[in-house]
């Protein structure tokens, strides 16, 4: 299981929404993959919304990947689609963590450790099938693009967020969540 699009929203104004369709390329565990905008590579560390994306997958998980030596193959630890939201942040790794000269097995959770660092997960609401959602509560540890203040990182089926939802993120900014958006 792999993520192939994410997409973010490029601009609101009024009724005209307008959405960036990323794609990436690699469809196993490994975190190796290339992620594109309008057929171009992408500079994802230009996007404010990847960086929020890749904190949650990261801070709203309790899965990871394993490097198992003995078949030269990442596999997952955990639940299949959470595992997959830490492939994710690895590929797009909006921080810029540089994985030149290690191991692949530390290269492919260099952003995990590198965001683990930045947020303190307090507690976490898991996920439950009334709420259809995983919430972390986090208190960053150092400053980041997200915010200095705690957060909760929350992840699930898009009926069960969006409904909880007063805003919505595009770019840099809040835009208040209108049905039209829904």
């Amino acid at each position: 299981m792999s993520v192939s699009r994410v997409m973010t929203f490029d601009k609101i104004e009024g009724n005209d929404i307008a959405i960036h369709e990323f794609e990436l390329t690699g469809s196993t565990y490994e975190p190796i993959g290339e992620v594109f905008l309008k057929g171009e590579r992408a500079k994802v560390s230009d996007f404010e919304a990847l960086h929020e994306i890749a904190t949650i997958c990261i801070m709203c998980n309790d899965s990871s990947i394993d490097f198992n030596e003995y078949k030269q193959a990442f596999e997952k630890v955990g639940e299949a689609t959470e595992t997959a939201l830490v492939v994710l942040a690895e590929k797009l790794n909006p921080f810029s963590v540089s994985k030149a000269g290690l191991s692949r097995r530390d290269s492919a959770l260099a952003v995990n450790g590198y965001v683990q660092n930045l947020w303190k997960k307090e507690f976490t609401l898991e996920f439950s099938r009334d709420r259809k959602s995983m919430s972390s509560y986090c208190i960053p540890t150092k400053p980041s693009r997200i915010g200095n203040g705690p957060k909760m990182f929350v992840k699930g089926a898009p009926e069960g967020v969006l409904d909880r939802c007063t805003h919505v993120r595009v770019g840099s900014s809040k835009v208040a969540m209108t049905p039209a958006i829904k």
